[in-house]
């Protein structure tokens, strides 16, 4: 029983200070984007650049809140979830999935602030929907045959295959 208790204090260890870090970022964050709109959004004009802005902050949010919790959930990860860690392509998958991303972010970032003026609103519409099919498509791709073969039933059932023997 006290070990349960242990276990349970070790989790909740800095997540208090994560969880006021969230509550500040989000209420900074609508602060910002109030200000912006009210401020700033009408002088400078462009639609497209206020959608620029908005995904700039939206990736800013993501790494500030983004780091601390994810070494959270490593440092306080299951069993199950390191097995997960050991199973092959596991981790580059994960590292090609946030650096996908990233790009997919900075791209439209430069795209919005830098080259839609000219189009319609329609087109820059199509620029970000097939940005985010290409994306799309990418990680499907790379995580379907991996999920495929390291389904949690198949790697279940795998464990007691192994046992049984």
């Amino acid at each position: 029983m006290s070990g349960d208790i242990q276990d349970i204090k070790k989790q909740q260890a800095g997540l208090g200070w994560r969880v006021s870090l969230s509550i500040v970022v989000g209420v900074a964050w609508c602060v910002f984007l109030i200000l912006w709109l009210f401020f700033f959004a009408y002088p400078l004009g462009q639609w497209e650049k206020n959608v620029a802005v908005l995904l700039l902050s939206l990736l800013i949010i993501c790494g500030v809140l983004g780091l601390p919790w994810a070494y959270w959930a490593i440092k306080n990860q299951t069993e199950k979830d390191k097995e997960l860690w050991e199973l092959k392509g596991f981790k580059s998958r994960l590292w090609i999935s946030l650096i996908t991303a990233l790009i997919f972010f900075v791209f439209l970032i430069c795209w919005f602030w830098y080259y839609a003026v000219p189009y319609s609103i329609f087109q820059n519409l199509a620029i970000f929907i097939v940005c985010a099919l290409i994306v799309g498509g990418i990680l499907g791709a790379m995580w379907a045959p991996w999920g495929m073969k390291y389904r949690p039933e198949q790697h279940h059932h795998d464990n007691e295959q192994k046992k049984e023997e």
